[in-house]
């Protein structure tokens, strides 16, 4: 087994004049060819050492995805120093909490808006020496410690250095400490292992195959172990694929057309985002069109009727993607399994995985030629998977971290004697041997009358309706369950005529008896689907999306309840 940067090395050799990265100056995609980016990656690795970075140092990065953070994360990983990535999202407590756990002594910051975040909790961190920056507004207004110094500079240093270096890492190092998102506390260091990242990044592109042919469009945060897996070290450097970095969500459907890429790492909300999406332009069409679109939709694949259906209305929207999407790749929360249905029948392949920090990430992946909706797939080769009494995951493997950073004692609660990881999450193996996930252990709810019900499973369905962004299901403890609902207040403008509703702001629509009526009338259909114990009884409308300023969601969108319950204590307390 190499080290993180020994096998990238290995590939870009091998792909020298191939494009490795590509991102968007001054309006249009520029490429930056392997050969180039081994060679600022060592000259950056010089830079870092001269600033006197050494093996186990740890450096922090806080940026959106460029090919900058790249450059930086393979050159540390030279070292052997540990990369501590921070999701732009993050508040500047959380940012001040991950900063001094980990004790790092360089920070690299992209623009003004994340060091005006930093330099919120500056002050209170006495182990960080140094900020690198690589976009701001005005840097020589700064009078500040720790030392401010831009990227180029640090590549000036790498570029005159005179100084050889001999660096000696070994797989079983620690490569980065991943702080976990945090749903029910602050989050935790995750420790992982140059071993336990390439393990898991050689068996995802085993089971799912990237060659250096296809082009990913990466729009994920790298901060997030998902993107940094699949999106970025399983595809450029395990495979020599080349990787486009979208300029932000915003601008995707342009993105789409400018790289046509032929594979994109996704979470579920996005999917949710571009279904609704497809629907509303269907429906703003002529009737002849939306009655097309729902004949195409029920035609069964590898018959002639979906030959014409694809002809006629599926090649058009796979257009919009680029049309070279092969594959797209799903995790971090559950996916509707008709969503998966939806886009499949549409010749668009979303293979649902399922993983966490600790396993860095991926424990079960769906494959292109055996796959399963309404699963998370079979294990990877080499990982073992097994159901506790309680119906707890339980997972073995190369892919599980080395521990929690400076907690040996949370550590033992989570990785037992036998080495078995207990994931917290909760689910059931198929008899063909496919991973169902029921739900979250901590965040189950227990009824007064013993009833279990699994909030998560419930929003799923709650968010599929198009008038509906986000839900948080309550009633932990309560004789019957209650929502918190933020209506598609996009969706709803769309809509406003035909619900013969004059205001658009949501603070007065959420108190509009006829608005709230529609969501009534939408909330019946729903339950008519769910178990007695499971139908939502009371619902309060809430009007400003669940945010990661406010702490209410992690980077990638899975609710904080307590502090969505702290934030709504007064409206949840009312519908009981």
């Amino acid at each position: 087994m190499k080290t993180i940067f020994e096998q990238f090395a290995v590939t870009a050799n091998k792909f020298s004049k191939r494009p490795a990265l590509k991102f968007k100056y001054q309006g249009a995609y520029i490429s930056l060819s392997f050969a180039e980016l081994l060679r600022r990656i060592e000259v950056l690795a010089v830079g870092l050492s001269d600033l006197g970075i050494i093996k186990g140092d740890r450096v922090a990065i806080l940026s959106e995805n460029r090919s900058e953070w790249v450059r930086v994360d393979l050159a540390a990983l030279k070292i052997g120093a540990v990369t501590v990535p921070l999701h732009t999202t993050l508040s500047s407590k959380i940012i001040g909490h991950i900063l001094n756990n980990s004790e790092s002594r360089i920070v690299f910051v992209s623009n003004q808006i994340q060091f005006n975040k930093l330099m919120l909790v500056a002050p209170e961190l006495p182990k960080l020496e140094m900020i690198v920056y690589l976009n701001l507004d005005d840097p020589n207004s700064q009078q500040l410690q720790p030392k401010l110094i831009s990227l180029s500079e640090v590549m000036k240093l790498g570029r005159e250095s005179k100084n050889v270096y001999k660096f000696e890492v070994r797989p079983d190092d620690v490569a980065s400490i991943v702080y976990t998102s945090g749903t029910t506390a602050l989050p935790k260091g995750v420790m992982l292992t140059h071993a336990n990242l390439m393990f898991n990044a050689i068996e995802a592109v085993t089971a799912v195959p990237v060659t250096e042919q296809d082009v990913l469009l990466s729009f994920l945060p790298l901060s997030h172990v998902l993107e940094r897996t699949a999106g970025y070290y399983a595809p450029l450097v395990c495979r020599g694929c080349c990787i486009a970095y979208a300029e932000s969500i915003k601008t995707l459907t342009q993105n789409f057309k400018e790289i046509k890429p032929t594979i994109i790492v996704s979470i579920p909300r996005i999917f949710e985002k571009i279904h609704n999406g497809i629907w509303e332009k269907v429906k703003q069409g002529s009737k002849l069109k939306y009655k097309i679109f729902v004949w195409a939709l029920k035609q069964e694949p590898h018959t002639i009727g979906h030959f014409i259906a694809d002809q006629l209305v599926f090649k058009k929207i796979r257009a919009g993607f680029g049309g070279r999407l092969r594959l797209t790749i799903s995790g971090g929360a559950t996916l509707n399994h008709k969503l998966a249905r939806f886009f499949w029948r549409m010749g668009i392949m979303i293979v649902e995985g399922y993983g966490l920090t600790e396993t860095a990430p991926i424990i079960t992946c769906n494959r292109l030629d055996n796959f399963k909706f309404g699963t998370v797939g079979k294990q990877l080769a080499g990982v073992e998977v097994k159901i506790a009494a309680d119906k707890e995951i339980l997972v073995k493997g190369a892919n599980v971290m080395k521990g929690y950073y400076k907690n040996d004692a949370l550590t033992a609660e989570v990785i037992d004697q036998d080495g078995w990881f207990h994931t917290g999450d909760l689910g059931h193996l198929t008899q063909d041997g496919y991973l169902v996930i029921i739900g979250r252990k901590k965040e189950m709810i227990s009824l007064s009358n013993g009833k279990i019900a699994w909030p998560e499973q419930l929003e799923v369905i709650l968010n599929n309706d198009r008038f509906i962004n986000q839900s948080m299901v309550y009633g932990n403890d309560k004789s019957y369950l209650t929502a918190l609902i933020v209506p598609d207040w996009s969706e709803i403008t769309n809509n406003l005529s035909a619900f013969r509703i004059s205001s658009s702001e949501p603070e007065v629509l959420i108190k509009d008896s006829n608005f709230v009526n529609i969501f009534n009338q939408r909330l019946e259909k729903i339950n008519d689907q769910l178990a007695e114990w499971e139908k939502i009884r009371k619902f309060i409308l809430v009007p400003n999306e669940f945010s990661a300023d406010k702490d209410e969601v992690t980077p990638t969108l899975k609710l904080r309840r307590k502090i969505i319950e702290e934030h709504y204590q007064k409206s949840l307390a009312a519908m009981y």
